[in-house]
């Protein structure tokens, strides 16, 4: 095994301008860091990187809890994590908590007994009180995205779901909806929670509230938009717009409309919110409430570094604002449309 000592001598010059170079810190001249980098290239050399940790008192390692990291919306907010946190030297380390808190618990202690130097958490359940106390303890530092549901977050980020809500429901209004369903995800989840208050906020400039409207909580997926749909179809219920709790829901939504014989905008609008991959690739194309999950991710791992350089800094927070992308799955209603 090449170690230092191997490098320092190929290289012609001490152990600890070697150490230096590797840890990145403390003044080396130009002429022996390359000399001591074209060392390393030769000679195949890799840091003890756990040996560095014990005398730095650092793992490197940032740990990160979210619901579902096999879910595209996850898989893109662990990849702004990474972006933020490679850029920084330091390793990743994910895990999902599937929106149950002993399976939350249970991921966020993995982290903690892993000596992570920080852990950002996207929980849908309160923490544990015994988890609490573990981090707590630990004495590591936590950023919270989405609804806090850690006690000892030193930090805050937030997607701005209520004015994604908000503009999306205005959209429809707007065009003339009123016979409008609401397909949501899970009723308890902070995103549902904070659309469902903007939905309320554009309804009420409108004299409306929600029980002018068709909601129906299930979950954030293709068949639960599919099978939702095709049961108002089966039980003759009347609308003219669905606005769906994700990308995923409203394609299940699409696909039901059509085989069920109505056309997508012409008979009935749709719009969903995430502007996943997808989106612009439906047909008709979606109109959907844009959240750039990746700068989600990023912003949380770019503040828990902060808290992690200046551990008296915070709290801390940040809300990452969404923005409607229109496209050509929203119409006026039909039959408005005949009168005009």
């Amino acid at each position: 095994m090449v170690t230092i000592t191997d490098v320092s001598r190929h290289a012609g010059v001490s152990r600890s301008t070697v150490s230096r170079v590797v840890a990145g810190n403390g003044y080396v001249s130009e002429a022996k860091r390359r000399a001591i980098e074209q060392a390393i290239a030769e000679l195949g050399y890799r840091p003890n990187t756990l040996a560095q940790a014990l005398r730095s008192n650092r793992s490197n390692v940032i740990g990160t809890v979210v619901v579902d990291v096999g879910t595209t919306y996850f898989a893109n907010v662990v990849y702004g994590l990474q972006q933020a946190t490679r850029a920084a030297g330091k390793a990743l380390m994910v895990s999902s908590g599937y929106a149950d808190q002993d399976e939350e618990a249970r991921a966020v202690i993995e982290l903690v007994d892993r000596s992570c130097d920080g852990i950002v958490v996207y929980l849908e359940r309160p923490m544990r009180a015994d988890v609490v106390e573990i981090v707590r303890r630990a004495g590591i530092p936590v950023v919270s995205i989405g609804r806090n549901q850690c006690p000892v977050s030193r930090g805050t980020v937030t997607l701005n779901n209520f004015e994604g809500g908000r503009n999306a429901m205005r959209h429809l209004l707007e065009r003339g909806h009123r016979k409008i369903v609401h397909m949501s995800g899970q009723a308890d989840f902070g995103d549902t929670v904070a659309r469902l208050e903007g939905i309320e906020a554009a309804l009420a400039d409108y004299g409306m509230t929600t029980g002018d409207i068709h909601v129906v909580s299930g979950n954030y997926s293709q068949e639960f938009g599919y099978d939702a749909t095709a049961a108002m179809l089966r039980e003759g219920r009347e609308f003219t717009a669905i606005f769906a709790g994700d990308d995923d829901m409203a394609a299940g939504i699409v696909l039901a409309l059509r085989d069920g014989g109505r056309r997508v905008p012409e008979e009935v609008s749709v719009i969903g919110f995430d502007d996943a991959f997808h989106a612009k690739h439906l047909w008709p194309p979606l109109t959907t409430v844009r959240q750039p999950t990746q700068e989600l991710g990023e912003a949380a791992a770019t503040m828990l570094l902060k808290l992690i350089a200046e551990p008296q800094s915070g709290p801390l927070e940040t809300i990452v604002e969404t923005n409607l992308v229109v496209r050509s799955s929203v119409s006026v209603p039909a039959k408005e449309r005949q009168v005009a």
